[in-house]
């Protein structure tokens, strides 16, 4: 998923919903109420007096808060406005975000991303504010709040320790220093993330060059006689690394798609990680990775580390015994090759070793998952799961015209509304991430429902064939739809304990858990259909995906612990790192893949997760650990078993972050969590 990167970053808790008297304003950015967001009638003028406005009444209104007064302090007079006033900040930020990654006009995306820095910033001084923090601190200890539910104090203990966390117990000279900190690391947030969004780059390659490129691909990249123009995103990425048989024209594409952003952001990167340590040192950590795990599931670095290389060594043996097998595979196809066993290689043997080991034409397999048909079959899984239905809009205002819109419904009652947005464009968001545009809130006395987004980079269809997704692409799709489905379900009295506030390294899980079901034929049969025929996926051609599931497991999850040990280390090792080009850092631990270093090879400038997910991208394996141990539960049970997804809807997905983590998974699995299930999943028991 995609965090909102700039107050996920400086403001511990991710405040979530509530209701002010902004909802009377006509601003169709502060509006709320549950009638379609006017996306259509946003300008930049809309976004800078949006900001403006949510800014001076959500100081008026924290300064109500705060002032003294010889009236007793309550859970309503303190507790409940401020947040009401979180919720309208947050709601406007979520709104910004999604603008600033999708919208097609520059000076309306620009201004969303110059705005959402000075709302950034002026909530990120929130946890500075001394007379706030007295106020909650005062209240937190009057007898009175001993009568409190759990989730209330909950969130009081857990906003105290945002404030005291981020700054409350410095001099006030000293967190007069901090607001300066966080400006810095809210423009350098934004600047890296524009950088990779509107980086703009092409390769030209000929026909030759393309040999083993799906026809369809070739027809829409021809741009002469012998001339292919290929811009760089991530379906043209896939597609190359996947089917060129031309070892230099999958280089290319590496370096190019890897490259995005380079050299900008390496200079943008580098200065976030400064004034991260800075500001880490600044608050007492000892460092930024110290600062951020701090109320996280796991509490300090030495943990994650342990993690990280446990888990490596796990690994370690079947990883070799993979690689052998490709590198071995490379060979037999190519005795006259001496160039080695390379990073652009990986992609291209795997598919091959598919075909000749398993017989599985991964070409094929897509054939069965058309998009809009794996959409509906998708909908049709959760619908019988979790008892949601989930039915398509027409005429909604949207931010482009290839947007699609959604209600979803429990119990013939309206839960929310969410938007689809799933090809690459110019200027638009480059992965794959739900945003939450605005979240559940009860404080008004009525029902504001949830709304969010998927915003993905799909293979899109072409004039001789529907968009078709390989497996990979199935999983992502029910990946970030059940973040979707959390922001959707999640249900709590506090605003601000919504889904996506949850711990940084437990919001994978719920989503995690759900890409098990493309691994299951009694869910894949209600959907996997070819495209021409209508047949249903054949239980023998399934048969053959399964026998797959394990192989290249070690890789790819070794993978994922290289993306997470450069993350950590940069936030963790940053003083041993001082003085190092961080891309050298970062090529070094390149070996941990057991595959040469590439030269010219600039990743880290492409690597979002180093911005939105700054010492969390651990997270998630760390949330991968739950997602599978639940998963047990449905393959003892039956992986369709209703009255168990409706104890998963109730006990997980509904809760929001009403509970500590562990005690939703100790109530939906009836013991305390283990690693046995996952573990068993990456064939290291």
């Amino acid at each position: 998923m995609k965090y909102t990167k700039l107050f996920a970053l400086l403001f511990s808790i991710a405040f979530a919903t509530g209701i002010s008297a902004q909802s009377k304003v006509e601003n169709p950015l502060l509006i709320h109420s549950n009638s379609p967001i006017s996306f259509d009638k946003v300008t930049a003028k809309t976004v800078r007096a949006a900001v403006s406005v949510s800014i001076k009444s959500a100081d008026a209104a924290l300064k109500k808060i705060s002032v003294p007064t010889k009236l007793p302090r309550t859970y309503d007079n303190v507790i409940k406005p401020f947040d009401a006033v979180i919720y309208d900040l947050t709601d406007l930020s979520f709104k910004l975000g999604l603008i600033s990654s999708t919208y097609t006009d520059d000076s309306t995306r620009n201004a969303a991303n110059d705005e959402n820095e000075r709302l950034g910033l002026f909530m990120s001084n929130i946890n500075l504010n001394e007379a706030l923090y007295k106020t909650i601190k005062s209240f937190s200890l009057l007898p009175s709040t001993k009568g409190l539910s759990i989730s209330q104090k909950k969130f009081i203990d857990e906003t105290i320790l945002s404030f005291e966390k981020n700054g409350m117990k410095l001099p006030a000279k000293e967190r007069k220093t901090l607001e300066n900190l966080n400006a810095q690391l809210i423009n350098y947030s934004t600047q890296f993330d524009k950088n990779i969004a509107e980086y703009k780059d092409s390769a030209v390659f000929t026909l030759e060059e393309l040999k083993g490129v799906d026809e369809s691909k070739l027809k829409e990249w021809k741009k002469g006689e012998d001339r292919y123009v290929v811009n760089i995103n991530g379906p043209n990425y896939t597609e190359i690394m996947t089917n060129a048989s031309n070892p230099a024209t999958r280089h290319t594409a590496l370096l190019k798609y890897n490259d995005r952003a380079y050299p900008k952001n390496i200079k943008v990167l580098d200065s976030m990680l400064y004034y991260r340590s800075v500001l880490a040192k600044t608050l007492g950590f000892k460092s930024y990775a110290a600062f951020s795990v701090a109320d996280k599931m796991s509490e300090t670095p030495a943990n994650v580390w342990n993690f990280i290389n446990d888990l490596k060594a796990k690994l370690a043996l079947n990883l070799q015994k993979e690689l052998d097998e490709l590198k071995a595979l490379k060979v037999s196809m190519n005795p006259d090759l001496k160039d080695g066993f390379n990073l652009w290689d990986i992609s291209y043997y795997q598919k091959k070793l598919l075909d000749k080991k398993y017989q599985l034409n991964t070409d094929e397999v897509k054939e069965y998952f058309e998009m809009n048909n794996t959409i509906a079959g998708m909908f049709e899984v959760y619908k019988q799961l979790f008892g949601i239905e989930i039915k398509e809009t027409k005429g909604l205002p949207v931010w482009h015209e290839n947007v699609r819109s959604f209600e979803i419904y429990k119990n013939n009652k309206k839960i929310g509304t969410f938007y689809f947005d799933l090809y690459p464009r110019a200027n638009k968001y480059t992965h794959f991430a739900c945003y939450p545009i605005s979240q559940f809130s009860s404080l008004s006395g009525a029902e504001i429902l949830p709304v969010s987004a998927l915003i993905c980079n799909f293979p899109e269809g072409t004039a001789e064939k529907p968009s078709l997704l390989n497996h990979t692409n199935v999983t992502t799709l029910f990946h970030e739809f059940g973040h979707l489905v959390h922001s959707m379900l999640g249900r709590s009295a506090i605003a601000s304990q919504g889904p996506f506030n949850v711990k940084g390294d437990f919001v994978e899980a719920p989503s995690q858990f759900l890409e098990n079901w493309c691994w299951e034929y009694e869910s894949l049969k209600m959907f996997a259909k070819h495209y021409k025929t209508g047949e249903t996926l054949p239980l023998e051609l399934f048969k053959k995906m399964k026998a797959t599931q394990l192989e290249g497991v070690a890789y790819q999850y070794s993978r994922q612990l290289y993306l997470g040990s450069i993350d950590f280390t940069f936030e963790d090792k940053y003083d041993s790192i001082k003085g190092r080009g961080i891309n050298d850092v970062a090529q070094d631990l390149i070996g941990m893949l057991k595959i040469p270093t590439v030269e010219g090879y600039h990743a880290i400038c492409s690597f979002g997760h180093l911005n939105g997910y700054a010492a969390n991208y651990y997270g998630y394996l760390w949330s991968k650990v739950f997602a599978q141990d639940m998963f047990s539960v449905f393959q003892e049970k039956g992986v369709m078993n209703k009255d168990l997804g409706i104890k998963y809807r109730q006990e997980i997905l509904e809760r929001g972050s009403t509970l500590p983590e562990h005690k939703m998974l100790e109530n939906f699995l009836g013991r305390p969590s283990n690693s046995k299930a996952f573990l068993k999943s990456l064939g290291v028991e």
